[in-house]
């Protein structure tokens, strides 16, 4: 395997990705990261409500079983509003995102944070950005590739790279990949980790060398190289040791 920690050339297209195809999830996939400002502007407006009420109702002294029970219908309209998975994939684009195991996380984190608040909502509504911040990170980061280039999404903008803008990738010990520009800078590709390097690869329709492959075929070739050495050494000590062998006396009949 190659080392975690190099810098790859791109290698020069040899095909396009054929129409029709996709080379892996949709450009607009379904969730919060594919929906537009109005639905956006809609979830936000549903949770601000459901806050404002758990407020009113904590300085009204309402109970705390009305207070949570209330999250129940607020979370299926949030549900209702976030939109679905896209049912036609665009040709040719693949968007290497966070894992949507994130939103676990996500849930859990707010969880924690909101029994606090329910219980004193005047003082620890600020824990309540928490969510909100791990939420906005989920959506916002994302590599799209495609045949235009990479566009790199982060929590506080977008870039976009021309493929003949990059020199080549590379692979640090941790953290996201970074991609090696033609000025000799370097740019994190977000979500995009040693573990979706294969995708990015793939996605790439050649631009990007297999590395995997070629480790293995280095592999293979130490291996063999190896194999072959260890023969002719073997060979080579055999000669020697049947010189070594002293010749037997020959032996008189009386």
């Amino acid at each position: 395997m190659s080392s975690p920690h190099q810098s790859v050339p791109p290698a020069k297209s040899s095909h396009t990705t054929d129409e029709g195809t996709d080379t892996g999830r949709p450009s607009r996939p379904g969730g919060l990261r594919s929906a537009g400002p109005g639905r956006l502007a809609a979830i936000a407006a549903v949770v601000l409500a459901y806050l404002i009420v758990v407020v009113v109702g904590t300085v009204q002294d309402w109970s705390l079983g009305v207070r949570i029970g209330l999250i129940v219908p607020v979370a299926v309209i949030v549900w209702l509003l976030v939109p679905r998975k896209a049912n036609t994939p665009t040709p040719g684009v693949q968007v290497i995102g966070v894992p949507r195991l994130a939103y676990i996380g996500v849930l859990v984190l707010a969880f924690c944070v909101f029994f606090p608040f329910v219980g004193w909502p005047l003082v620890l509504w600020p824990l309540l950005l928490a969510p909100v911040v791990a939420v906005w990170w989920v959506i916002r980061t994302h590599t799209t590739v495609s045949e235009g280039g990479l566009e790199l999404s982060s929590m506080f903008g977008k870039k976009q790279l021309d493929w003949a803008q990059v020199k080549g990738i590379r692979i640090p010990k941790r953290g996201y990949v970074r991609a090696r520009l033609a000025d000799d800078s370097e740019v994190r590709l977000p979500a995009v980790g040693y573990d979706r390097l294969r995708e990015l690869i793939e996605a790439s329709g050649g631009r990007l060398p297999d590395v995997f492959a070629s480790a293995e075929a280095a592999e293979a070739e130490r291996i063999t190289a190896e194999r072959a050495a260890a023969k002719a050494e073997a060979e080579a000590g055999a000669p020697s040791e049947a010189k070594a062998e002293p010749e037997a006396e020959p032996t008189s009949e009386q």
